[in-house]
C-alpha cells in the first residue's frame, strides 16, 4: 500500500476527519473511498472499464461519420519544404 502526502486548509481537514467519524473508518480510508467513489475504474491502459464495449454498442451511430479521405478531400495540399 502506497503513502500519499496532501496538505489541506484546517476547515477542510476538520471536515474530512468528521466526515470519517461519522463513516465509522479512519481518516485514510475514508479519503481513500470517496477518491473510488468519484473517479472511474480505469484498465491497464487508462480507458474507463467498458468504454470499448460501450463504443461497440454504439458502433450504428458512427456508420455515417466520414472517412478520413473524405475529410481530407477538400484540403489544399502542403507546400513543399525549403530545402536546407
Amino acid at each position: 500500500m502506497s503513502q500519499v502526502t496532501i496538505y489541506m486548509d484546517e476547515d477542510a481537514i476538520k471536515r474530512a476527519k468528521a466526515c470519517a467519524a461519522a463513516a465509522q473508518l479512519s481518516l485514510s480510508a475514508w479519503v481513500s473511498q470517496l477518491i473510488k467513489d468519484q473517479t472511474p475504474a480505469v484498465d491497464g491502459n487508462g480507458y474507463p472499464l467498458g468504454y470499448f464495449e460501450a463504443m461497440a454498442d454504439d458502433a450504428e451511430i458512427w456508420r455515417d461519420f466520414p472517412t478520413a479521405e473524405e475529410l481530407r478531400a477538400n484540403e489544399v495540399p502542403d507546400l513543399p519544404r525549403e530545402e536546407w
